[in-house]
């Protein structure tokens, strides 16, 4: 199996996961330019490093599996797992503070 076969799959299936996180950074792009804060960067933030991370998963997926076929590497297939995981924790944390940050501004109806 090559790289392409593995990985091919892999991304077409996390197309829609794709296309919502490019509309989170749109709306958020929008948000900034519109002159936004503190919590709209955090948005953008969040938004693109879940954005890569969605990415970047396959593809690291796809090399430990190359990895451990041509080079018989049987610890290769966590080498992907650690920084897509840390990516999207970042990622997570981001836009729990950018929502956290928003909603603690508002100031109650008088």
């Amino acid at each position: 199996m090559s790289y392409l076969e593995a990985v091919t799959p892999a991304l077409v299936g996390s197309i829609p996961v794709f296309l919502a996180w490019l509309v989170g950074i749109a709306l958020a792009v929008r948000m900034v330019r519109r002159g936004g804060g503190k919590a709209e960067y955090l948005l953008l933030t969040g938004c693109v490093l879940m954005f890569v991370a969605t990415i970047v998963s396959p593809l690291l997926a796809g090399l430990s599996i190359q990895m451990v076929q041509e080079h018989e590497l049987q610890r290769a297939s966590m080498v992907g797992a650690l920084p897509v995981s840390i990516l999207r924790m970042v990622g997570i944390v981001c836009l729990v503070c950018a929502f956290w940050i928003r909603w603690k501004s508002k100031q109650p109806a008088q």
